[in-house]
């Protein structure tokens, strides 16, 4: 493990201790701490963070990408929005105090990221299935590359793990259905997509601990 591996994880162990989650896999601290870097420099995931999104949430990743890539400050405050309405139910309820609660709300956001993003790797593929050469151009556009063969971190993940077996992940999410608001639609390109939810996987994160039988993010408009 190089120096910066052993950061990232370090990062990742220390916004479990921060949010009192310690028991979840260190995985979601990492993914928390990528969304909170990516919204501090309004950018996408790089390096450490693009690999390990790359191998554990590609949905995650093309979301950011596509909020990085999509060139409009409106974007990135979609998604603090969503986090901020995550932030008042918490408080509201008296949920999960933490000396980060902030990043806790993150966390508990990260489903609704998830699904979004699902839902632009969805259309990506209808895409394809449509038309290769269209294809070819909405992977650009949604990745800010150009059409000169680099694929960007989205492109190079498939092409370099097609055709490798993959480990279990240690990331999953709930599937949630999520309600795009006109904003997000405009800035990751869902204008015609009526229904979002994120189905490809059942498995719901070990919640923290709450004393009120939360035990993990939970749908948009949902009751806490």
């Amino acid at each position: 493990m190089t120096t910066g591996e052993e950061i990232f994880w370090q990062n990742a162990r220390r916004i479990l201790w921060d949010m009192q989650m310690l028991r979840l896999d260190p995985a979601h601290g990492a993914a928390v701490d990528i969304v909170r870097w990516c919204l501090l420099i309004r950018g996408r995931p790089t390096h450490h963070r693009q690999a390990f999104l790359e191998r554990e949430s590609p949905a995650l990743l093309a979301y950011l990408e596509k909020l990085a890539s999509c060139g409009e400050p409106q974007g990135w405050r979609t998604l603090e929005e969503r986090v901020r309405f995550r932030l008042r139910v918490l408080r509201e309820y008296d949920m999960q105090p933490c000396a980060r609660p902030w990043l806790a709300a993150i966390w508990h956001t990260l489903p609704e990221m998830a699904a979004l993003g699902q839902a632009i790797l969805d259309r990506k593929s209808e895409i394809q299935d449509l038309a290769p050469d269209v294809a070819l151009l909405a992977s650009d556009a949604a990745t800010g590359t150009g059409g000169d063969g680099d694929k960007g971190s989205a492109g190079k993940a498939g092409s370099a793990t097609s055709n490798k077996p993959h480990s279990p992940r240690r990331l999953e999410f709930p599937p949630v259905p999520v309600v795009a608001t006109e904003a997000e639609k405009k800035a990751l390109d869902l204008e015609d997509v009526s229904e979002i939810t994120n189905t490809k996987t059942d498995v719901v994160p070990d919640g923290p601990d709450t004393g009120n039988g939360t035990a993990g993010p939970k749908p948009p408009g949902g009751k806490p």
